[in-house]
């Protein structure tokens, strides 16, 4: 992460060993940079709007680092900060003065060698604008942890690349380092990204996002693929549970179609349990048709059928089947039977002669001897035909 970054030890005394030289520049010694604290920043400042606050901790080992110390050496000294990086572009426009290659550790702070040639930036320290501020480029480790001096941090500072050194008139007040311009109020905590140049040095890559290619660092690369990665995931996660929801509504929707059938068939077994449960009036009726049913056969079954355990329509088949013969009650239904029941007692006692022959009941005859008379009684008439009617005999 690249940063445009004001660091301010706090001390108006921190430009010491002022000596001017023949030509009228100043050369100098300076405490610059400082290393081992804990500074607290927005955390849309740090790439983090979830976070109100983010805490970083300026690691020692970073800060002191040879590779990072390397960078204080031969950089541009100016008077107030560039509004971008430094570099052969713009150095001609910004630059008042250079530091020196003799960059020092000097307890928690390091110490630089200056140069201010400018005359407006001279004017300007021995006006009493005697503070500095480093603008650098760092990136930021979120792995949380406490420092040595039992600070909690959410992030540490690493691979520190200093730009340039500023004169400032003023730095944060008190002893606390912090990333920020130039001394800004108390609840604005800031920090400006360094601004995009033509020879930066973090190679660009191609990355598609949306199907579309966009131009990142390998940093963000990273960052922006895995949260493509979450975002798929959520994806693939959201159908899963659609698809989910969608089973369980169709097994609630079968379950209240088959609760309904239940319920239904339900119903109608209650319906039929009342139908044909006996109430009094009903009672009466059953019991006034099996006495008239009882009354009615009878003459046709005799008074010595046992009626017992047998229902109104098995009293009612008997009859009929004694009179007309079982093949008159085969899979007969008893409404058909009920019928032929009714016919056969109302001609019982009647002068009708179907009415009589019906109560008589089918009449079985020996056929061969029927016939046999019939045949001789035809001869017969036909041999005394020639004689009167009083001479022929019945046929």
């Amino acid at each position: 992460m690249q940063f445009f970054d004001t660091i301010s030890l706090g001390q108006a005394v921190e430009i010491s060993g002022v000596r001017e030289t023949r030509n009228g520049s100043l050369v100098l010694q300076a405490r610059a940079a400082r290393g081992g604290n804990v500074q607290d920043y927005l955390g849309a400042e740090v790439g983090k709007p979830e976070m109100p606050v983010v805490r970083v901790y300026r690691d020692a080992d970073e800060v002191f680092h040879k590779d990072s110390l390397k960078t204080f050496a031969h950089k541009a000294v100016t008077l107030g900060h560039p509004a971008e990086p430094v570099t052969s572009r713009t150095w001609k426009d910004v630059a008042r003065g250079h530091t020196g290659d003799e960059v020092l550790r000097d307890g928690e702070f390091v110490k630089i060698p200056m140069l201010v040639a400018d005359q407006a930036a001279i004017d300007a320290v021995r006006g009493g604008t005697r503070e500095l501020s480093m603008g650098y480029q760092c990136d930021l480790d979120f792995t949380a942890g406490v420092s040595p001096t039992g600070e909690a941090y959410d992030a540490r500072q690493v691979r520190i690349t200093i730009d340039h050194v500023a004169i400032v008139p003023q730095g944060r007040a008190g002893p606390d380092c912090r990333i920020g311009d130039q001394r800004p109020s108390d609840d604005a905590k800031t920090m400006r990204a360094l601004l995009p140049i033509a020879d930066r040095t973090v190679r660009m890559k191609t990355h598609l996002v949306d199907g579309h290619p966009v131009e990142m660092s390998d940093a963000a690369i990273i960052a922006v693929s895995g949260l493509q990665k979450t975002l798929a995931t959520a994806v693939a996660d959201n159908l899963t549970l659609s698809t989910a929801v969608k089973t369980k509504d169709g097994e609630i929707l079968k379950l209240q179609a088959d609760h309904a059938v239940t319920i239904q068939a339900k119903d109608k077994e209650i319906a039929d349990l009342k139908a044909q449960t006996l109430t009094a009036d009903k009672l009466d009726a059953a019991v006034a048709e099996r006495s008239a049913v009882l009354d009615a056969a009878k003459p046709v079954l005799g008074a010595d059928f046992d009626t017992k355990g047998k229902t109104v329509a098995d009293i009612r088949r008997a009859a009929v089947a004694k009179r007309l013969g079982d093949k008159a009650v085969e899979g007969k239904a008893d409404e058909h039977v009920a019928i032929a029941f009714d016919t056969l007692t109302a001609a019982i006692g009647s002068t009708d002669p179907l009415a009589a022959t019906l109560a008589g009941g089918i009449q079985h005859n020996d056929s061969a001897t029927t016939v046999g008379d019939a045949y001789a009684g035809m001869c017969s008439n036909l041999t005394d035909a020639w004689k009167g009617p009083q001479h022929q005999k019945a046929a």
